[in-house]
């Protein structure tokens, strides 16, 4: 019986164990580089992300106080846009502060104020009109309500500049404050007052209580309850006045 060579059988299963071992540690490492190959697809994904948010941020500028990105018509300064020299042009409008929803905004409209609690705010519905104040209208073509509350500027070219529910219905006609006071002929004006009214062509009544100028080119200078119904005359004070004919 020959003897049995134990020296080269453990060799023979040493390297064969040796050969398992590493076939298994070829196989583990080729699982990680696909493993890390994902991974690196992902990263780079993320840093390609990343390089792109960087890029947009350096559009802005570093020191927004002496640069601007280009083509953009203002700088801010202390926290406040400033707009460059050249001319801005709006065909629509510019509202500044609220906007009234129930309004019909107008071509070419300027709009300054806010909405109260109740809803009422400016609406400049006329084309090329103007609203400033509160609770004002500007209806006609053109017209202005500069200030004050509750005003309408219903005639073209008509301005309302203060006071309280004042209207200016005549073309070319003017309120300038008061209360409750109407200009319905074409080139009237009232002044101030309450409850005034100058409804003659060119008729003018520029204060007191409850006066009217309905004749053509009459006047009240102010008083309480006169009345100028006939062309081409004027009413200076006094109570109750009525001027019917010539």
């Amino acid at each position: 019986m020959k003897s049995v060579d134990w020296p080269l059988i453990f060799v023979a299963a040493t390297s064969l164990l040796g050969f398992g071992v590493q076939h298994q540690h070829v196989k583990d490492l080729s699982g990680r580089v696909a493993s890390l190959e994902k991974l690196s697809m992902k990263d780079h994904n993320i840093v390609v992300e990343e390089t792109e948010k960087v890029r947009k941020l350096d559009d802005f500028p570093s020191d927004p106080q002496l640069e601007r990105p280009a083509g953009m018509p203002f700088t801010l300064v202390d926290g406040w846009w400033v707009a460059d020299t050249n001319m801005f042009r709006f065909p629509r409008g510019i509202v500044v502060g609220d906007r009234q929803k129930d309004c019909q905004y107008g071509r070419a409209v300027l709009s300054v104020g806010v909405v109260d609690h109740w809803g009422h705010g400016n609406c400049p519905s006329g084309a090329g009109s103007v609203t400033f104040g509160h609770g004002n209208a500007a209806t006609g073509r053109s017209a202005a309500v500069t200030g004050g509350h509750y005003n309408t500027a219903s005639g073209d070219e008509s301005s309302v500049s203060g006071g309280l529910h004042n209207e200016a219905s005549g073309r070319f006609s003017s309120v300038s404050g008061g209360a409750e006071n109407t200009a319905s002929g074409q080139n009237a004006s009232v002044s101030g007052g309450d409850g005034n009214e100058a409804s003659g062509l060119l008729s003018a009544v520029s204060g007191g209580s409850r006066n009217e100028a309905a004749g053509g080119g009459s006047s009240v200078s102010g008083g309480l309850g006169n009345r100028v119904l006939v062309r081409y005359y004027s009413v200076g004070g006094g109570k109750g006045k009525h001027a019917t004919r010539s």
